[in-house]
């Protein structure tokens, strides 16, 4: 494709400046061609008539020497005078053969004076050579002389009107010339305006093609140095070198954008991480402190205590065995993620402990529909829960409860209920929950409810956990976990 074409086939704007340029300095040139052949065609006219009007004044003073000369050679034939007479015959033949005698050039007037002119002066000078031969005595001596000098003011009328028909075809070709003159301002002035015109519009075209898109470029390079990319896309009005770097300028706007909102993404989940291993770090020591309060290891060290001397050490066995289990899987769960299976390996310790501690009065019922090891929970999320519904809903009642924890599969997301038929809780109650949880969601300083909430939102897109409750009749905790990650393999278990 040619250079002065663009990729799209439209014209360059080095090619649209050039043609601006070229008109302008054509109308420049044909100005200065017109006023320069008119100033010469005028100057060359008038020096034609000023030449011609010389001749016709050489010619009449040439004939009026030629008349003076032969007065004088006549009164005084010397040889003095004779060539004075000689050299004025001829000034006057040359005088006379420079005249124009071109038809075409100086009209029929003039034309036909200067052939009486030059007929009258050979007839002349053939009466003045005749004069000359005769002799001073002769009878027509005298009378041949007034002849010749007769002639000689014939000669000089018609000189006189030759110079006069010149003069007055130089004035009717001055009259002519000057009336054309005259209209030359005009059309210079015309010539000029053009050229002004096409200068305007040049700097319309500049300004338009390339001063308003830089101008615009510059103010949006200027937003996007301040970190603003959600101006429009700037216009794309042409095809030539300015629309394509602005249509360039626009990609790169949308891709520095799109690479910004990466950026953003990434340190966005950098953050999220970093916060949630520190919620993970927090959750396992807060975990590990409740697990050796003394109340509950007060509490778990009666229980085997009186059942070491109730029966056997079997049961206490199994007991401290538990235990040390569920110190085991707290200690050892670093992921923030882990797999249903694991997660209920854990609780099933601390399940055990409970309803030794509780002599069985709670039961736990689990109905679990998906394939444990292949979902993942965010860890540390059902024992606080579990533990919830033990201290708060079941532990006042004497006949005892239900703990049912169930699990399922709804499309891709994994839905999780922990519910109990314990005290429950007032409107009042679970309002005051409600809003414990959402404010530990924004200041991140909750083991319960309220971290696991804040987890799920970070580890789960789309992800929630719903508490319901009535007084009397129990509570309910409902966790649904979009399943978009595999399980990673196991970590090695803490001997």
């Amino acid at each position: 494709m040619a250079r002065n074409k663009t990729a799209q086939g439209g014209i360059s704007l080095r090619s649209r400046v050039t043609a601006w340029l070229a008109a302008i300095l054509l109308v420049t040139m044909l100005s200065t061609g017109i006023a320069t052949i008119a100033g010469q065609w005028t100057v060359h006219s008038f020096d034609m008539l000023l030449a011609d009007n010389a001749l016709c004044y050489t010619v009449q003073n040439a004939l009026k020497d030629e008349a003076q000369a032969f007065a004088r050679y006549v009164r005084q034939p010397t040889s003095e005078t004779e060539q004075a007479y000689t050299a004025a015959c001829a000034a006057s033949e040359q005088s006379l053969a420079a005249l124009p005698f071109d038809y075409a050039r100086i009209g029929e007037e003039r034309h036909a004076r200067t052939w009486n002119l030059l007929q009258g002066y050979a007839g002349y000078r053939q009466e003045r050579d005749a004069f000359l031969q005769l002799s001073p005595s002769a009878d027509t001596y005298i009378e041949q002389m007034y002849h010749v000098m007769a002639l000689q003011d014939y000669l000089a009328e018609y000189a006189l009107r030759l110079t006069q028909a010149t003069l007055e075809q130089e004035n009717a070709l001055y009259s002519s010339t000057a009336a054309h003159i005259r209209h030359l301002p005009w059309l210079y002035l015309g010539l000029f305006l053009t050229a002004a015109v096409l200068m305007l519009l040049l700097i319309r075209v500049l300004s338009r093609a390339v001063v308003r898109p830089l101008l615009r470029l510059a103010q949006a390079s200027h937003s996007i140095a301040e970190g603003d990319f959600s101006s429009p896309d700037l216009p794309v009005k042409s095809s030539d070198e300015v629309g394509r770097l602005t249509a360039t300028f626009n990609q790169m706007k949308h891709a520095m954008a799109q690479q910004l909102t990466t950026q953003q993404a990434l340190h966005r989940e950098e953050v999220r991480n970093l916060a949630l291993e520190k919620d993970l770090e927090h959750t396992r020591l807060e975990v590990l402190k409740s697990q050796v309060n003394p109340h509950f290891l007060f509490n778990t060290l009666n229980m085997i205590s009186c059942m070491a001397r109730l029966e056997d050490a079997s049961t206490t066995d199994q007991m401290i065995v538990h235990l040390g289990s569920l110190f085991r899987h707290n200690l050892r769960t670093k992921r923030q993620q882990i797999t249903l299976e694991e997660e209920l390996d854990g609780l099933e310790d601390y399940i055990y402990l409970q309803q030794m501690r509780f002599d069985g009065r709670i039961t736990v019922e689990k109905s679990i529909r998906v394939q444990p090891a292949a979902v993942l929970v965010p860890s540390f999320m059902l024992q606080p829960v579990v533990e919830n519904a033990y201290s708060h809903g079941l532990k006042s009642r004497e006949e005892g409860g239900r703990i049912l924890l169930r699990a399922w599969m709804q499309g891709k997301v994994l839905v999780l209920t922990v519910a109990d038929n314990g005290k429950g809780m007032t409107p009042e109650e679970l309002d005051a929950v409600q809003a414990n949880i959402a404010q530990s969601e924004q200041t991140g300083r909750s083991i319960g409810l309220g971290n696991i909430s804040r987890r799920i939102g970070m580890l789960y897109p789309g992800g929630k956990m719903q508490v319901y409750s009535r007084a009397g009749h129990g509570t309910v905790v409902r966790f649904e976990l979009p399943q978009t990650q595999q399980p990673e393999e196991k970590e090695g278990t803490l001997s």
